[in-house]
């Protein structure tokens, strides 16, 4: 399932309509579209969206599948849906292979014109919260006045806070001396955050990168990206969309979709330390991943922890596998 706006999906979750769950039918579309069964993933795309007219989200998943199964006139139809309903996910529209066939459209390029519009002043208004947020960093005392440290920049799930990912992270990037920081996605989702918006989590990323090179001593060609869940997915997106800006990138059990990746010109992934639990629902997409990354002439490490479900490595074991995966990453080529 691609980032969609998260209040949306927990009203959807929690309501009941008439017939089949809605619930259900979240199921019904990730399993059917991870299956490759487009047909039936639609079928259950449309169905939400018969009951929630002004959903942008679910539009631009129906239209996306439109577009995938060669039926561009009714993709344009529930895409413009899509932004006349405000929809902001910009990212969605310029990432998502499923739209490659209709991007030469006319029609498309006026669509995604006005997602942009939309996205521009949402992107404005996250940037000004940003910019007052302080994450939780962790800065290794330097040996001399001219020593920088590599930089982990560590993404929480969805729910959760950057300090479970300073907490279960920090002894290993103590023992490794690397500057560790862990902000908070920003935009609330229960007692935590989530990264609701693609775009949001790119400059975030950016801004700590800055911070920590700026303020700490980083290192701007050693970063490693680290994210757990909902933060590996970002990661995972990342690995294909902006490779020169990581030494390696370290995804913890993630959701890996194919067609969430870059349109337009071929780049090499970065280096990818994939790592999930051998219980985990979407261990068999790290497959696909590594064997994707490969092929385009990336670098990949599976690292499968054993008797592990969907759960963020903690403590003495916790700490053993992020070990490995930062030593692993540090021995990649620095970026430029």
């Amino acid at each position: 399932m691609d980032i969609r706006t998260v209040a949306f999906l927990v009203c959807l979750l929690s309501a009941l309509a008439c017939g089949q769950p809605d619930q259900q039918l979240v199921a019904d579309y990730d399993r059917s579209y991870a299956a490759g069964e487009y047909e039936e993933a639609l079928e259950a795309a449309e169905l939400i969206c018969s009951r929630y007219p002004t959903s942008g989200w679910w539009h631009f998943c129906a239209g996306s599948l439109q577009a995938k199964l060669g039926r561009p006139e009714e993709a344009i139809r529930l895409l413009g849906i899509c932004a006349d309903a405000g929809f902001t996910g910009i990212r969605s529209f310029e990432q998502n292979t499923d739209l490659d066939p209709i991007r030469s459209i006319p029609d498309f390029g006026s669509i995604i014109a006005r997602v942009r519009e939309n996205a521009a002043q949402r992107l404005a208004e996250f940037k000004v919260l940003a910019e007052e947020h302080k994450p939780l960093v962790h800065t290794p005392e330097p040996i001399s006045a001219e020593e920088k440290f590599p930089i982990v920049i560590a993404l929480h799930g969805t729910g959760m806070r950057g300090e479970d990912m300073f907490d279960a992270m920090r002894d290993a990037c103590r023992r490794k001396r690397v500057v560790l920081v862990a902000p908070d996605a920003l935009r609330r989702n229960g007692g935590g955050f989530a990264w609701t918006y693609r775009d949001e989590s790119e400059w975030l990323i950016d801004d700590m990168i800055d911070r920590a090179v700026r303020d700490h001593r980083g290192d701007r060609s050693r970063v490693l990206l680290v994210g757990f869940s909902q933060g590996a997915n970002i990661a995972l997106t990342l690995v294909q969309t902006q490779p020169k800006k990581f030494q390696a990138v370290v995804p913890i059990c993630g959701h890996y979709e194919p067609q969430v990746a870059q349109s337009g010109e071929h780049v090499v992934p970065a280096p990818c330390y994939l790592m999930t639990g051998s219980k985990d629902q979407w261990r068999e997409s790290y497959a696909k991943a590594s064997k994707d990354f490969e092929s385009n002439g990336g670098i990949t490490q599976l690292h499968v922890l054993k008797g592990r479900g969907h759960e963020l490595p903690r403590g003495t074991s916790g700490t053993r596998a992020y070990l490995k995966a930062i030593e692993w990453g540090l021995t990649q080529k620095p970026r430029d």
